[in-house]
């Protein structure tokens, strides 16, 4: 395994990142574009308002402005304006709104977010507003954050808590949601065990596994598949098919948000860390990329982090600083 650097210059901070192929997009910026070659493309729009974070779908047609501890957001489709977004005020100044864009194999584009109650999970056709997952059904006490779908669009995550406050995670089959709306109100149970497991951050991995950094409640330790305890703070690999826990490895250090490569996750709790999943060893960190600490969708007490956008399925990361942007691709062959 090698990593490869590329340094792109910029003439100021982006406020935001997001990968459209082979370009970063800045729409916090109106949409000003990174070309990984360094050509820059300059955006003529601006946002009068003070969203600071943004989503994008895969095949770049459509992204959401938001504000991370805020109630407002902004749907766009090639860059025009086709609608505000809103979340419950209900501690919204405490934890990471919830919003993620997915584009089917069918074309169609979903947009997953929160409009009416916290707790209240809701899928959209992007282009259209309809909501496709009207139900009358009592949604359970959980506040939805940093929602995530799987790369296929089989898979919705949320990563966000639970009351007092706790981390935790749920998982919905995006597929029976839309036939069986009520499904988003009966979450994928996950066996983890006898004692309750606290998901601090997961991502979804390879085929159909979720990666997450977990621990016990009050120090408890987790356990491992074989039995045998694997200390307090782990990072877990789960089959969402097969409905278990395939590994668990301690952690010296905090992983914070993940991606997954391969056998491999990216942790970005302070600065870019490369874990192996079978040990938690780190392999390689870059602490000159400063990352932010968050380690949980409560960030209210934190300052806030460097824009970084993702790209599991093209193995790299690109990561905002005072001169530029920073992209390290992972070669796991």
């Amino acid at each position: 395994m090698r990593t490869e650097r590329i340094f792109i210059p910029t003439r100021s901070a982006p406020d935001s990142l997001c990968w459209c192929g082979d370009t970063l997009v800045d729409w916090v910026a109106g949409g000003r574009s990174y070309a990984l070659d360094g050509r820059i493309t300059e955006s003529s729009v601006l946002y009068s308002y003070r969203f600071d974070s943004a989503v994008m779908s895969q095949d770049g047609q459509y992204a959401v402005l938001y504000e991370k501890l805020g109630t407002k957001g902004l749907l766009l489709h090639r860059g025009r304006v086709l609608r505000e977004l809103n979340r419950s005020f209900y501690h919204a100044d405490t934890y990471e709104y919830p919003v993620a864009l997915v584009t089917l194999p069918s074309g169609r584009t979903l947009l997953a977010h929160c409009p009416e109650e916290y707790c209240e999970l809701e899928l959209e056709d992007a282009e259209t507003g309809e909501r496709l997952t009207r139900r009358d059904s009592e949604s359970p006490d959980f506040f939805h954050s940093r929602l995530q779908f799987s790369r296929d669009g089989r898979y919705l995550l949320s990563a966000g808590w639970i009351w007092h406050p706790v981390d935790a995670a749920q998982v919905f089959d995006v597929a029976r949601a839309l036939e069986q709306p009520r499904s988003l109100d009966e979450p994928k149970e996950m066996e983890l065990g006898d004692s309750f497991v606290e998901i601090h951050s997961a991502a979804f991995g390879e085929r159909d596994t979720l990666v997450f950094e977990c621990s016990g409640l009050e120090g408890e330790e987790i356990a491992h598949p074989d039995g045998q305890p694997k200390g307090s703070v782990g990072l877990a690999v789960y089959s969402l098919t097969e409905r278990r826990v395939l590994s668990v490895a301690p952690l010296e250090k905090p992983a914070g948000t993940l991606m997954v490569v391969g056998g491999y996750a990216v942790g970005f709790y302070e600065h870019p860390k490369l874990f192996e999943l079978t040990t938690g060893r780190i392999l390689e960190q870059w602490p000159e990329f400063h990352t932010g600490c968050q380690g949980s969708s409560i960030i209210h007490h934190l300052p806030p982090s460097p824009p970084f956008a993702l790209d599991p399925a093209g193995h790299r990361f690109a990561v905002a600083t005072d001169k530029g942007i920073e992209v390290v691709r992972i070669l796991t062959e």
